[in-house]
């Protein structure tokens, strides 16, 4: 399986009109990229030029301006290039084949990563042949003809911190214990032949939020990432803040001010105690609202704790406020440091969360805000890590900012 790209990557006057005709869902003219891209009025006309001949954009219909003729309407030809997400996740191995909206072709689940990151590497890019030649079967091919192999750019991975992304390593990730030190990027990039490129999976799930809406330069966006922990990213003009060691949105040690036990860090009432799942879990074992654990994901047990607490049981209702206040008090800390135009939450746990868990949040989060702030939930679900994994990479390969 190789990569082709397609595109001149040195030429990043290309990159600009593609992006700027990705953000136009509609579809947008070449006066119009002229425009908003900066670029003069001959280049531009080059460009497109060369993006139709390589199937990444096409022309459909005409726009009606109130003078002159009709103008041509340009659209991006989202299935003309894909690229894949994977996601390390103590619940299990995400893989997702999206297009250049990052919308999602096809997926699959594996199982959870082992203490054998080799072995786990190799289910992952068998997963990766699997699906290729599940769309293959399926007739998918590009709109110029092109096979599923030939339209793959390359891989996105997102795991949980600490990482190093410049070396492409798995350092030390919370909950999976069995990945320590591990050279991810160049064994998965050695095992299926396409470039990889890796990150936490805070800054993917914030990357998939704003990859296919076009942002506002200076707007900031501050992501909460409800998984197996609690993480955080932050984004301005749609690019993720990383930090001088991808370490940026460690969150799980904030203090959150309330009564709780001294964590292991030395601090007390660190927002890890009021929201990993496990302590959470652990604790509903404790005081009888669920049974031991029967091998269920996570997931599907925290839906058991909050139905409990949607039928009344007093016990998971208190689970849940803790959750929210501790959540909330921590928001309030960051909305002061980042001071975010607009808030999302989301994550593979906190659909299941957040019907009881919002209200209290919000209340202590914006406890004596003075401006407007937007507290969001995310809209596109717990398959976030895997899809925003895949929109690192294209937002690596194909974004202006990224050369």
């Amino acid at each position: 399986m190789q990569g082709k790209t397609m595109l001149d990557l040195g030429l990043r006057n290309e990159l600009i009109v593609l992006d700027t005709i990705r953000h136009a869902p509609e579809g947008t003219s070449q006066s119009e990229v002229v425009h908003r891209s900066g670029l003069s009025r001959q280049a531009v006309s080059l460009i497109t030029r060369r993006l139709r001949e390589r199937g990444l954009i096409e022309t459909d219909g005409t726009l009606s301006g109130s003078r002159g003729k009709p103008r041509t309407i340009l659209r991006l030809v989202p299935t003309a290039l894909l690229a894949t997400g994977v996601h390390l996740d103590p619940a299990g191995i995400s893989v997702v084949v999206v297009d250049l909206l990052a919308t999602t072709i096809t997926q699959r689940t594996l199982d959870p990563p082992s203490d054998d990151p080799a072995a786990d590497i190799d289910r992952i890019a068998e997963a990766l042949v699997a699906v290729q030649a599940d769309l293959r079967a399926q007739g998918w091919s590009t709109p110029d003809g092109r096979d599923v192999a030939e339209a793959m750019l390359g891989i996105g991975v997102a795991s949980p911190g600490g990482i190093d992304v410049a070396q492409g390593f798995v350092v030390n990730p919370p909950w999976l214990p069995g990945w320590r030190d591990v050279p991810l990027v160049q064994r998965l990039a050695a095992a299926t032949g396409l470039p990889v490129v890796l990150d936490k999976d805070t800054n993917a799930a914030l990357t998939a939020e704003t990859w296919s809406v076009a942002q506002p330069p200076g707007e900031t966006v501050l992501y909460l990432y409800v998984g197996a922990g609690v993480g955080s990213a932050v984004s301005t003009g749609g690019r993720v803040h990383h930090g001088s060691a991808a370490l940026a949105g460690e969150i799980g040690h904030l203090p959150t001010g309330l009564e709780g036990p001294v964590c292991a860090c030395g601090r007390r009432a660190c927002l890890s105690q009021f929201t990993d799942a496990a302590t959470m879990l652990q604790a509903a074992e404790e005081q009888g609202i669920l049974p031991a654990a029967d091998g269920r994901r996570t997931t599907a047990r925290l839906g058991d704790l909050a139905d409990a607490a949607a039928g009344g049981d007093e016990l998971a209702v208190a689970l849940l406020d803790r959750f929210g206040t501790a959540l909330g008090e921590a928001l309030r800390t960051l909305i002061s440091v980042h001071d975010p135009h607009r808030v999302v939450i989301g994550g593979p746990s906190w659909p299941t969360l957040a019907p009881l868990a919002l209200p209290v949040l919000e209340e202590r989060a914006l406890a004596g805000v003075t401006h407007p702030i937007t507290i969001e939930s995310s809209l596109i679900g717990d398959g976030v890590g895997a899809l925003g994994a895949a929109a690192l990479f294209l937002q690596n390969e194909l974004s202006p900012a990224s050369r």
